[in-house]
């Protein structure tokens, strides 16, 4: 990890850093010890469902103002939507930093495709504590907060409790003042031991409806089978970010709840997407894992991992391939329908310049095509059967540079309106790209 530059900040992140520890280094999250899986599948608070089989909320394509929009855009262009910056739906009162770091922090998105939406979560380490989930609703072009910050916890400052480090390995912020936990249960660093994570005593002072900010990266994902956006487990929390949890937590739409899910079976730097049934494909860098949320059960596959810290992935679903993409010259795939899932490497042509590092990525059904945005009007479109890129020059609006620590999954394809949907930072307004009706000649 890299720290964020702290470069001519606004003096509102200057007073939040005093909050704030210090230091993002390279340490591998991966060191850390396995983890217990007890508790899979179940609620993580009251009420909840206990790991039946979740029923997805049909929730709905809803019509809006966007369609307007959409319907006068010419194909190929950009289009802003005025006034839709995440940041007016931070939590109170405003901080300028720790909210635009939900985003820069090397953090991504999911998209809901039941109910056509943007799905953000992030921040992590020294950069943000806040753990809220923000939605994008297209059709209304309207964001929403859908969690409150734990208690004690505002838009500008937090208790004491709250930049303990020993709970970061459980991957919940503590529901207690001040924690009881013997220096027996902790690792050398300092953490406690993620195989005691589920002990009663570790579970009577944390807060199951509250996991802890992190670094998202690609570890996050939207799956139609259940309805439910996911936490694929952590790395880089709040607030010392070195070190990991192997937690898995959705939250449903229709409760407004967060329910646990069987752990994550490594602690990594991850990519993830979701297939044409909703389950979820994660890949670390050791091995291609399956989640299936339905059965709430992982399944380890193919023995060489190729994810990234910086990658796009998604699915095509036509062929049941997963691509992922960093700087576009390789591509590394996985075929899903194979017995062994094999694993390739693509060598591709077409790119005049790479596409960046975790450059956004999504596959249209429509164009069959994976289409890469580095930022700006540029993107690239992909002929994953011929090896072969197209570059592409938006016309309209221009969304400007993408963040500095990578797009990630805020830039999304929206299959029931044809549309492309990107977000740069928190301060920024969300963007439209409408593709052409067919993918342009090589």
């Amino acid at each position: 990890m890299r720290r964020i530059s702290r470069i001519l900040l606004p003096a509102a992140a200057l007073a939040w850093a005093a909050v704030l520890s210090p230091g993002c280094d390279d340490s591998d999250p991966s060191e850390t010890p396995p983890r217990a899986d007890g508790g899979a599948g179940a609620d993580a608070g009251d009420g909840g469902d206990g790991g039946s089989g979740p029923v997805p909320d049909a929730g709905g394509i809803e019509p809006g103002p966007v369609d307007a929009i959409i319907a006068a855009m010419p194909a190929g262009s950009w289009k802003e939507l005025p006034g839709t910056n995440m940041a007016d739906v931070c939590p109170p009162p405003y901080s300028s930093y720790p909210c635009e770091a939900v985003m820069i922090a090397w953090s991504g998105g999911a998209y809901d495709s039941l109910r056509d939406r943007l799905v953000v979560w992030g921040g992590g380490h020294d950069d943000s504590p806040y753990n809220n989930v923000f939605t994008f609703d297209l059709a209304s072009m309207t964001w929403k907060r859908w969690t409150e910050l734990p208690p004690g916890m505002t838009g500008n400052s937090v208790t004491p409790v709250m930049r303990d480090k020993r709970l970061e390995t459980c991957g919940f912020y503590p529901s207690v003042a001040s924690l009881d936990i013997p220096d027996t249960s902790l690792t050398a660093s300092g953490y406690v031991r993620p195989e005691l994570c589920d002990e009663p005593s570790i579970l009577a002072q944390v807060d199951l409806q509250q996991p802890r900010s992190a670094h998202t990266y690609g570890n996050i994902a939207f799956s139609q089978a259940t309805g439910r956006f996911y936490v694929l487990g952590s790395v880089g929390p709040y607030p010392s970010g070195q070190a990991g949890s192997k937690l898995v937590m959705g939250f449903d739409f229709a409760t407004g709840r967060w329910v646990r899910g069987a752990n994550n079976p490594v602690i990594d730097y991850g990519a993830s997407a979701a297939d044409a049934r909703g389950h979820v494909w994660y890949v670390g860098p050791r091995k291609l894992h399956e989640y299936d949320p339905v059965a709430d059960t992982w399944t380890a596959h193919a023995a060489d991992g190729v994810g990234y810290y910086y990658a796009g992935a998604d699915v095509d679903t036509r062929r049941n391939v997963l691509a992922l993409v960093r700087e576009g010259a390789t591509v590394s795939t996985y075929g899903l329908g194979d017995a062994g899932k094999t694993q390739a490497t693509v060598t591709t042509t077409g790119l005049s310049t790479p596409v960046g590092g975790a450059p956004g990525l999504a596959y249209s059904p429509v164009l069959d095509r994976f289409v890469a945005y580095p930022g700006g009007k540029r993107l690239a479109m992909l002929d994953l059967p011929n090896a072969r890129w197209v570059e592409v020059t938006g016309t309209g609006d221009d969304p400007g540079p993408a963040a500095s620590n990578g797009t990630y999954g805020r830039f999304r394809y929206s299959r029931a309106r044809n549309v492309f949907v990107v977000v740069n930072g928190t301060r920024r307004n969300v963007f439209l790209w409408k593709p052409p009706a067919t993918a342009p000649a090589q």
